[in-house]
């Protein structure tokens, strides 16, 4: 936890949360709950139809109401997060914070633990469903866009980024809140540069199991980069490809970012972002390919959250409230 809790919780009433946060594994869930600065106690009850469970708490100076989905897919995020509108009448909007599986690039330097944040590109909004379109006899029209995140959240992320410190900011937060816990600081610090190994597309995994131990004795199939001076992450603006199926396919996936010009992909967001105004942060834990193991889920997923900390950080609560509650318009 950021802070010392106090000997008693709070407990608040629902309309006093104004902020939702979401993610979809475990992982994501607890890096989450660590970075609050306070935890508050759990709701005595929720709307008939709410199956979500939350985690409650303040971040900064908001009170947060965090979810974990149930289970991947844009479908069920949609669900979701109707049902949180129902228990939670005066949210302004979501964050959706985790995981995703990088794009690496001669354009975009993408390394695992970076982190990659949905924003307009062009005629895009940030975030790409890749997958919803009509095939027809010349190939795959993708078809339609999704909405940009709130003009509050936009301009939060254009005073983030002129911060020069902020990833030496981000990697401290994820240190203190992590790190110095012999039990887990392994597995939720940054694990080394010599683990993050870039095969090349055409290159397979070569069993079913989930290390790469056979696969990098063939020198012939790993890219060779120059490694990064440092552990703190590259922060990436632009299109996140949200879609119902993993990527596993480095030719794929490549396919799919050349089109679409996408810098990782991940399974939930397209549900969310036409209806539920939010802003997508995903820390990068693979590279969308077929060596996809989970080694360096928890870090990717509290870089992720530490990002999203600082981004709530720099957004007042009264700006906040000036905005309309979610689906009151």
């Amino acid at each position: 936890m950021a802070d010392e809790q106090p000997s008693e919780m709070l407990e608040l009433p629902p309309e006093s949360y104004t902020v939702v946060w979401i993610c979809a594994i475990p992982c994501e869930l607890t890096a989450a709950r660590e970075l609050l600065d306070a935890c508050h106690e759990q709701l005595e009850s929720q709307a008939k139809h709410d199956e979500n469970n939350y985690i409650l708490g303040r971040m900064g100076k908001h009170n947060v109401a965090i979810a974990c989905l149930p289970e991947y897919g844009t479908n069920r995020a949609a669900i979701a997060a109707k049902s949180m509108q129902s228990t939670f009448p005066n949210l302004r909007f979501g964050v959706l914070v985790g995981v995703g599986g990088g794009v690496p690039s001669a354009q975009n330097d993408i390394r695992l633990g970076d982190i990659a944040v949905s924003l307009p590109s062009g005629q895009d909004g940030g975030v790409i469903q890749y997958d919803l379109g009509r095939r027809e006899v010349d190939g795959f029209h993708r078809r339609g866009t999704l909405n940009k995140p709130p003009t509050l959240l936009r301009t939060a992320i254009t005073n983030l980024r002129a911060i020069r410190k902020l990833p030496q900011e981000i990697s401290n937060l994820v240190n203190e809140v992590f790190g110095g816990d012999e039990d887990s600081e392994e597995e939720w610090t940054y694990p080394s540069n010599s683990k993050d190994i870039l095969f090349k597309p055409a290159h397979k995994h070569v069993n079913k199991n989930p290390d790469c131990d056979a696969c990098v004795r063939d020198p012939t199939g790993i890219v060779t980069w120059d490694p990064r001076r440092g552990t703190n992450p590259r922060i990436h603006y632009g299109n996140i490809g949200s879609g119902n199926a993993v990527i596993k396919d480095a030719l794929e996936r490549d396919f799919l970012a050349g089109r679409d010009s996408i810098l990782c992909f991940e399974m939930e967001a397209a549900g969310l972002m036409d209806d539920f105004p939010c802003v997508v942060i995903r820390g990068i834990c693979d590279y969308a390919d077929s060596h996809k193991n989970k080694k360096w889920q928890p870090y990717a997923a509290a870089i992720a959250a530490a990002y999203a900390k600082k981004l709530l950080s720099v957004i007042s609560p009264q700006a906040v409230d000036n905005l309309s509650p979610i689906g009151s318009k």
